[in-house]
């Protein structure tokens, strides 16, 4: 074929994988050829196994050769967050202190993707630990001087620089919506308990979440038919229904109620981001979709500043749980961040963090009921408030604000970040739409529309060096 097969998105590579019209072993090169000529300057991958995306190809394409059943993603290089436990491959979760990790055994996700024939092509890079929204030395692609955002940043760095079609991430307080929306990738926090976190460095057993990343929102609702599931393993999983994951968007909106909470989540943000935001919101307006703004100063100020105080309680507690017997001896590891945000734990009492759960249960409920008062099918504003921060040459790394994403964590909402469009700095802008977690197939069918009529996934970043231009 004479398109660089790197350049497609995952629907499309399936079609032409299943047609015969493109190997397997061809996709893992052209995907190869990317990570030689821009890694070194974008340095999404901290762990590269090229022979087990080859090796993965090369089973796909043999067995496709002889017309033997393949699974849904035979052949796929999947770049996954160093994060997630690999057997037998290192796993540092960005961290000295875990430098030389080697598991012996792979995490629920990963063991749903090799089942489906995925092959792993590396290991991606993360803020140390999950716990930032910064992603170390990672570039964005759009503008190298920028943070690709966190924590998930290779992820999505690596997707945006067509690296690979497919990443995995996590997602605490927006840590795969918000390196989505600044590399200009889509994804999708789902409901809690939906994606097993087995086998997850964990940061909060009460906000953690498993899940995709991927250039076009139709890959990740597909990848979702991979991943979604109970599995007893995680004491988080729900056996609850799976949502039917949309792979066509719905072509009649009519009577879709889209909630906008101005004084929450569109004030006080960069007006270039907002008008991206509400341009694309538009394309829905148009199949029939009503915008409501909803909510009061006085509210909006109680919920925000209720859901990130009780956010940060419970992360941080739970956050010591997770490293209190690593801290005692490998301390002087952690980077200076990391170890502070892990001690303030110390200094939360049993009592503030029982309060704390229980506001969180009171979160929720009270966006269920704006849900229900107002008759709404998904909560929308900008995923970013700001562009992403330029990066500095000295000191920890520097991400977005959580402020607009957190709220969703704290609701147990699903909640994901569509590509928009490009602002006038040629910078890539997300809107996050959220909504009931029972409904999150809905959800990202609204997305499916904004995305297939915008084609963002068609648009690529200059070169890293070009990218410099960018004010």
């Amino acid at each position: 074929m004479t398109e660089d097969a790197a350049d497609l998105s995952l629907v499309e590579i399936l079609d032409q994988l299943d047609g015969h019209k493109l190997s397997a072993r061809e996709l893992v090169t052209d995907c190869l050829d990317r990570i030689e000529k821009s890694e070194p300057e974008i340095r999404a991958f901290v762990t590269r196994t090229p022979e087990l995306a080859m090796a993965a190809a090369d089973s796909a394409d043999e067995a496709r050769a002889h017309h033997r059943t393949v699974g849904v993603l035979a052949g796929v290089p999947v770049a996954v967050k160093d994060l997630f436990l690999t057997n037998g491959i290192l796993t540092t979760a960005g961290s000295k202190v875990l430098s030389a990790f080697y598991p012996e055994e792979d995490a629920a996700v990963w063991e749903r993707l090799a089942g489906a024939g995925a092959g792993l092509l590396g290991k991606t890079a993360t803020h140390e630990f999950a716990y930032g929204t910064g992603s170390a030395l990672t570039r964005n692609p759009w503008d190298i001087r920028r943070s690709p955002g966190g924590s998930s940043g290779g992820s999505a760095a690596a997707l945006a620089m067509r690296m690979a079609p497919l990443a995995i991430g996590t997602d605490t307080g927006g840590s795969l919506r918000i390196p989505a929306a600044a590399c200009g990738v889509s994804t999708l926090r789902s409901g809690a308990g939906r994606v097993s976190r087995f086998g997850v460095i964990p940061l909060s057993r009460s906000f953690d979440v498993s899940g995709p990343m991927a250039r076009r929102m139709l890959d990740v609702s597909l990848v979702m038919r991979v991943l979604a599931g109970f599995d007893p393993r995680d004491p988080g999983s729900r056996d609850v229904a799976i949502p039917a994951y949309p792979l066509a968007p719905p072509s009649d909106l009519g009577g879709v109620r889209i909630g906008l909470p101005i004084e929450m989540s569109w004030k006080e943000v960069d007006e270039q981001l907002a008008d991206v935001c509400r341009d694309a919101l538009g394309e829905l307006v148009l199949r029939g979709a009503e915008l409501v703004e909803i909510g009061t100063p006085t509210l909006a100020e109680q919920i925000l500043r209720d859901s990130v105080g009780v956010f940060d309680t419970i992360t941080t507690v739970e956050a010591l749980e997770v490293h209190d017997q690593l801290l005692r001896p490998h301390s002087h590891l952690y980077t200076p961040q990391v170890l502070g945000r892990v001690q303030m734990g110390a200094g939360i009492t049993p009592e503030r963090y029982a309060e704390a759960q229980r506001l969180r249960g009171l979160w929720e409920d009270r966006w269920r009921q704006i849900m229900a008062d107002h008759r709404l099918n998904a909560i929308a504003h900008p995923t970013l408030d700001a562009p992403p921060p330029l990066l500095t040459t000295t000191g920890e790394p520097k991400g977005p604000h959580i402020r607009l994403s957190v709220p969703w964590s704290v609701a147990g909402f699903a909640a994901l970040s569509v590509p928009a469009g490009l602002d006038e700095r040629g910078l890539p802008v997300g809107l996050s739409l959220a909504g009931l977690p029972e409904r999150e197939g809905e959800l990202l069918g609204l997305a499916i529309v904004i995305d297939e009529e915008l084609q963002s996934w068609r648009k690529q970043p200059n070169s890293p060096r070009a990218a410099r231009g960018n004010a």
